[in-house]
């Protein structure tokens, strides 16, 4: 089982920071692009800080650092290990008054040996390209589902435990193909999800792909922060 992987993360057009930062096999991102080829391994993740509470780019950044040390990604080891995190943002932003209820979301996908991993708390998402039919596979946890920039209710840190760790994820393995999209909500609020199939399903290289949908991004204003990994299986 191999991977290509293409991913990128930018400010966009109209916010003074990012408030995203991407981890990729073991590198962390707040810009730029990445491009990894023939990886056996996929170690995945969006954090995106939570609008609204200080600081977002501090939380995002905090849990990716411990998450890239992390080695068993084992079920149940890693949610306690996660909630582990969880206490260690909440206790660190409880005595910096400049980052108090600094917040961030977490989507992402393990493949590693024998593991697949799929770890989601927020409004990031992971989708699926598998014979042609495009869909999310993780749930939005927000206040209400169909409202537009509806308030996040789970999500490392804040002001007190909010962290719910969706367990209802049912892709159990992947195939040769499959293209995974991990992305920030940044994405959707410039692109349809038309046009991003578009994009995912052209015969062009993944990191073609990416910069297609980065270039996209932009073009239509990108008013919020914009990341995005992809993730393509091979033979």
């Amino acid at each position: 089982m191999k991977f290509n992987i293409s991913a990128f993360t930018h400010v966009g057009t109209l916010r003074e920071s990012n408030q995203d930062n991407i981890l990729v096999n073991g590198q962390i991102l707040n810009k730029g692009e990445v491009h990894l080829f023939n990886h056996n391994n996929c170690v995945c993740f969006v954090a995106d800080g939570v609008g609204g509470n200080k600081a977002g780019e501090f939380a995002s950044n905090f849990i990716l650092e411990k998450l890239r040390l992390v080695t068993d990604f084992s079920f149940p080891n890693i949610e306690q290990t996660l909630f582990q995190f969880n206490k260690l943002l909440l206790n660190e932003s409880k005595s910096n008054e400049k980052i108090r209820g600094t917040a961030t979301t977490l989507t992402g996908i393990v493949v590693k040996e024998n593991i697949f991993q799929i770890i989601h708390a927020g409004d990031s998402q992971l989708w699926l390209l598998r014979n042609d039919i495009f869909f999310q596979i993780t749930n939005d946890q927000v206040l209400e589902e169909v409202a537009k920039n509806s308030s996040v209710t789970s999500y490392f840190g804040g002001t007190d435990n909010y962290l719910k760790l969706d367990s209802r994820i049912f892709v159990h393995e992947s195939a040769v193909d499959d293209i995974f999209m991990i992305c920030s909500d940044g994405l959707f609020k410039s692109l349809n999800l038309k046009f991003v199939k578009s994009i995912l399903k052209a015969d062009k290289d993944l990191e073609t792909k990416a910069k297609k949908i980065l270039e996209n991004c932009l073009k239509e204003g990108a008013e919020d922060n914009t990341s995005i990994i992809l993730i393509h299986q091979i033979r």
